[in-house]
């Protein structure tokens, strides 16, 4: 099982490849930090830079990529994009193998307990401090376990409940350890979690903490801010997915642009500039990004978009416009737009994930959704085959939220139970529930007689999932469930549904393979993103909720069980002993395998491969190295 090998290498070290001391020769920079005053590019890029090869050619310098986002909070773009830079690394192609990115080497002990990372000589942040192992030490010992900075603690850094401790061998060597097994630690150093650990400057973000400087408070206030968490949280981001992250022209980075135009409330356009202290460098000694900046617009809705890539205005676009409902008016526009359209392959666990809302603060629904048969009767009420055809053409085959076929996570009963299209069973489960009275209307009543109204969210801004919801609607009402579509802006969705306080979403399910170990979302409470039970999730990650019943805690002690193994082989069969669980409760309503994906590509911008995976632990464009895009002409 290749794509699980790195999995078992506890006791095993990688070194670098191609380290920087094979490139001693002179190196060369963009000719727009000509002129700066700046040290010598192999002062900047130490003396081990990470060494890309580029994926068709030598690249040329200069020119500004131009992108897109859709409303108000969508950091996540710019952190698939561009914002991708962990320890260890996936390939573009995702084997499953990791390879070595800021750190040039590991080591694991042989009972998973303790990793020792070694770091590039020479590193520096984009502002040209030092990047030491004191800045990951930062991390681990003062921010992670700040209760104001982060009252959740991420579940990939913790085994049960316990956080890691560091121990600084110099300023490139720490080890990071606990007490028990972390079996599944390095793949998630690897994933889009994994830049965590190396997103903070101790130099610039511990001016922000009251261990650090006795005035932080006063000076959060000064900054009209409550107190020095939120000022810090305000002036380095702190968590991966913070839009802060991108809101401070200040805050150092390792990444290779740095913003210049922060993504502000009221924003229309996020700008950024090459950083000069980027680490990485081309086979021929060129440092990189290629590309001189970044040019993100910043627009209200998923159409408008979708115009700009069709004027050409777009030179890399996966998120919001490229996707199948798309793809004939795409198809049309190639060669105005001057693109082309480039497959992409989608590994998550559906098409989408329906989620009915099993902790319902509403008395009376939660009696409702926490029957399996009511969820059983929705999902024999779609005609899947119908609702492929309307919203991805035909691409895909019915299935529940599951594991991918052909991975050794596949489980055949969760994934092809109670898809048959049968209105006269949706019917009969509904009326033997005691939903069988209905209203004037002719919708159906709640067994205390009042009328059952079921919201069923997704966010406009997501066309596919508002169409779904659309369609969904139609076909619960077609057997005398009261169901309304509620769209939703992102902000206003994820309030709502991290509150409880929603009835069904519609969702994208995420993970197929062997992300199911580091976001296991989709099969049992595990996160905020487990939109089925999120009161349960909170209570598993301590964040309050509620307690779950004892088949949700057998799911936690398999999960536990997994984490405590390196053995894939183990792995993979205590996950199959925690689905079937899942497919007894039948937690989420599935409507397809994944559908093939596709990305938008300028004519003009150069090292971009194809028929790569897709997703978000496995970032896309991120993990093909956006630095090395680059402009032809």
């Amino acid at each position: 099982m290749k794509h699980l090998r790195v999995a078992a290498l506890a006791g095993i070290s990688f070194a670098a490849l191609a380290s920087g001391a094979a490139w001693a020769q002179e190196y060369q920079q963009s000719p727009a930090l000509d002129g700066l005053d700046l040290p010598s590019v192999a002062e900047r890029v130490g003396s081990e830079p990470r060494v890309v090869t580029p994926v068709s050619e030598v690249g040329k310098y200069g020119g500004t990529f131009r992108g897109g986002m859709v409303g108000g909070n969508d950091r996540n773009m710019l952190f698939t994009y561009f914002g991708y830079e962990p320890l260890l690394s996936w390939d573009a192609d995702w084997s499953g193998e990791v390879f070595p990115n800021i750190a040039s080497g590991y080591t694991a002990s042989e009972d998973s307990k303790s990793f020792t990372f070694t770091l590039r000589e020479g590193m520096k942040w984009s502002d040209g401090s030092p990047f030491t192992a004191d800045d990951i030490a930062f991390f681990i010992e003062d921010v992670l376990p700040d209760e104001k900075l982060f009252p959740t603690k991420p579940g990939w850094l913790t085994v049960e409940g316990e956080l890691p401790t560091i121990a600084v061998a110099s300023p490139t060597e720490f080890t990071i350890s606990w007490t028990k097994p972390n079996g599944l630690f390095i793949i998630n150093a690897a994933s889009v979690y994994g830049v965590q650990l190396a997103l903070l400057n101790k130099a610039y973000c511990s001016q922000f903490m009251p261990k650090y400087n006795p005035d932080a408070d006063a000076n959060a206030k000064a900054a009209g801010v409550a107190d020095w968490a939120e000022h810090m949280t305000n002036m380095c981001g702190v968590g991966i997915e913070n839009i802060q992250r991108w809101r401070n022209p200040e805050r150092p980075t390792l990444e290779a642009w740095h913003i210049t135009e922060p993504y502000v409330a009221g924003a229309t356009r996020v700008s950024f500039e090459r950083n000069p202290y980027y680490w990485k460098v081309d086979t021929a000694g060129n440092q990189l990004p290629y590309i001189d900046g970044l040019s993100i617009s910043v627009n209200a809705e998923a159409q408008t978009l979708l115009l700009s890539v069709l004027a050409g205005e777009i030179d890399y676009e996966v998120r919001h416009t490229a996707n199948t409902a798309n793809l004939p008016v795409l198809a049309e526009g190639t060669e105005a737009g001057n693109f082309y359209i480039s497959p992409r392959e989608s590994r998550v666990g559906n098409s989408l994930a329906v989620s009915v809302n099993l902790n319902s603060h509403d008395p009376v629904k939660a009696e409702i959704f926490g029957n399996k048969d009511f969820r059983v009767a929705l999902s024999h009420a779609l005609d899947r085959v119908a609702i492929i055809d309307t919203l991805f053409l035909g691409q895909g085959t019915p299935q529940q939220v599951s594991p991918r076929e052909g991975t050794p996570f596949y489980n055949e009963r969760l994934a092809t139970q109670y898809l048959e299209y049968n209105v006269d069973e949706a019917n009969r489960l509904l009326d033997s529930i005691g939903l069988d009275k209905r209203g004037g209307n002719g919708f159906r009543l709640a067994p205390d007689g009042s009328p059952l109204v079921v919201n069923v969210a997704a966010v406009t801004a997501l066309g596919a999932n508002a169409d779904a919801a659309e369609l969904l609607v139609q076909y619960w009402q077609a057997v005398g469930v009261d169901a309304r579509f509620s769209a939703q802006d992102r902000t206003r969705f994820y309030e709502e549904k991290t509150a409880s306080q929603h009835d069904i979403v519609v969702w994208g399910a995420t993970s197929g393979g062997i992300d199911v170990f580091i976001d296991p979302r989709d099969y049992f409470p595990f996160s905020t993103e487990s939109n089925f039970a999120v009161d349960w999730a909170k209570y598993y990650i301590g964040d309050g909720g509620t307690e779950p019943p004892d088949y949700v805690k057998e799911q936690w002690a398999l999960y536990d069980q997994i984490k405590g193994t390196s053995n894939p082989e183990e792995q993979a069969a205590l996950f199959q002993q925690l689905l079937e669980i899942t497919a007894d409760q039948f937690y989420q309503i599935g409507i397809s395998t994944a559908i093939p994906g596709l990305a938008v590509v300028s004519n003009n911008l150069g090292n971009v491969p194809t028929d790569t995976p897709t997703g978000w632990i496995h970032p896309d464009p991120g993990t093909l190295n956006t630095e090395q895009f680059y402009f032809k002409n």
